[in-house]
């Protein structure tokens, strides 16, 4: 029996390769290189947009699984592909991309239409038919989520409204992009990418036509939907070249990082809240069946139930706006900037030396707002002399990001995902950030367990694909054998 699979995670600050071993329970081995694909002007990062070479991206992807394949000396016996799952490639009909890939990350859906005074966001509720929820955030039915920027439809809402929607192509995701790449098969989508777009219909499982041509947006737009765990294609023999691995072996479908996180860290999943923290933070609870989401996001989770999520408000930006602060200051007033990582390790060690509570510091960590108020901004009270310190305000910040995940796990309790026994952490900014942890301990009342593996959502896009392999039934069993280390 197989026992070797490889996963590639295609994220915005890195591209991570994982091999793990299931009858091991363990990872074999891992590697991670920058992304350096990013092609945003700076004049174009003034004011919000993010834009990158997708063909670049994957090319840094297959490279750094071919030197990881290379170094542990293993064949995989099938692949999973995960990624950021928000963002817009358009591919032609023979799946060249056509334009950059619009990012997660990219604001452009926020602007006001020109000679309008509505933004696109607000444009697209209207015309579909979005309620405004009390946050201000115009949502559509059955979606499980508010229409926000970086999603895949606001994106080509964009595009066709600013006359840049050519003819005779159709959207992708990054992960899907690199599936489509390694078995040179059309992109499919599965549910849980799909609910990314913003005009899933999480109670039909199918995109939402009548709200897809609501928006003027044709339907070939839309990749053909597909089951998560389930074979994609087969490895192509150009990339099996360059991989170094055996043509013909199968890759998954391609599954959310979130999600991915989610199976790949967390063994009991109707007990558990899972709180991942890396570029952006999440706080999530299993359910079984839908259930009302307040304002929080309603989430496939691989193969079946959801997650019942807060999403994006904290995390390690969050962190890196602070640390960026004071390296402005050092260049603004000394001259030089400090080693950034070197800053953020110091500001962990002053926050540490602080007692918890920061001595009456509060800080409020919105500095791009959040789901419950788009238009919130950051502040820091209560300040005094003595407590006017870097420490303070980095323990203050730890603390008032560990609110903000537990408040999302307090708001999914009161609409009925039930208590849980077990708060499981993951992903290196809480890794690495033990005031992190302490704080969020005491904000959700459990100790907080780490898994002994990082880069947990390539781990589970790796199990995806022992599932698609037929290595296990269910991506809940994956999940419970290697997690428990079976």
């Amino acid at each position: 029996m197989p026992t070797h699979y490889l996963s590639i995670d295609v994220g915005s600050t890195s591209v991570t390769s994982v091999i793990i071993d299931i009858e091991a329970g363990s990872v074999v081995g891992s590697s991670s290189a920058a992304n350096t694909s990013e092609i945003t002007s700076p004049q174009d990062k003034k004011i919000g947009r993010s834009e990158w070479n997708l063909e670049l991206m994957t090319a840094l992807a297959v490279e750094n699984a071919a030197g990881l394949i290379e170094r542990i000396k293993v064949q995989p016996a099938a692949i999973g592909i995960t990624g950021q799952q928000q963002g817009l490639q358009l591919l032609d009909d023979d799946l060249s991309t056509v334009g950059c890939f619009i990012s997660w990350q990219d604001q452009r859906s926020q602007d006001r239409i020109d000679g309008e005074s509505q933004t696109f966001l607000e444009a697209m509720g209207r015309l579909g038919g979005a309620v405004v929820e009390e946050n201000g955030l115009p949502a559509f039915e059955n979606t499980g989520c508010p229409i926000v920027t970086g999603y895949t439809a606001p994106n080509l809402f964009w595009l066709k409204v600013n006359k840049e929607l050519p003819k005779n192509v159709h959207g992708t995701t990054a992960p899907e992009f690199v599936v489509s790449r390694l078995t040179g098969t059309r992109p499919v989508t599965d549910p849980t990418d799909a609910v990314s777009w913003g005009v899933y219909d999480l109670n039909q499982f199918d995109w939402n036509y009548d709200l897809i041509d609501s928006l003027g947006l044709n339907r070939s737009l839309f990749s053909n939907l597909a089951a998560s765990c389930t074979p994609a294609g087969s490895l192509n023999k150009a990339m099996a070249e360059k991989l170094g691995a055996s043509a013909g072996i199968p890759v998954s479908v391609a599954s959310g990082d979130h999600q991915c996180s989610f199976v790949g860290t967390v063994a009991d999943y109707q007990n558990t809240v899972a709180v991942n923290i890396g570029t952006g933070g999440q706080a999530s609870a299993f359910v079984n069946q839908p259930i009302p989401r307040g304002w929080l996001e309603l989430r496939p989770c691989i193969q079946s139930g959801y997650l019942l999520a807060g999403v994006g408000v904290v995390g390690g930006r969050t962190f890196r706006t602070l640390r960026d602060f004071f390296n402005n200051a050092s260049r603004s007033i000394a001259g030089y900037e400090l080693d950034p990582d070197a800053l953020y390790d110091r500001l962990v060690e002053l926050a540490a030396e602080v007692p918890a509570g920061a001595e009456g510091v509060t800080f409020e960590p919105l500095f791009t707002g959040s789901r419950r108020n788009p238009l919130a901004k950051a502040a820091i009270r209560e300040l005094t002399p003595g407590t006017f310190t870097p420490g303070h305000m980095a323990r203050a910040l730890f603390e008032a990001m560990a609110a903000q995940l537990a408040d999302s796990y307090r708001e999914a309790v009161r609409l009925g995902a039930g208590e849980r026994s077990t708060l499981v952490g993951s992903g290196n900014a809480l890794k690495l950030n033990p005031v992190l942890r302490e704080s969020l301990e005491t904000e959700f009342s459990m100790p907080i367990h780490i898994g002994q593996n990082d880069e947990e959502a390539a781990i589970g896009a790796a199990l995806c694909a022992a599932v698609a392999d037929g290595s296990f039934d269910s991506i809940a069993e994956a999940s419970a054998s290697f997690t428990s280390g079976k």
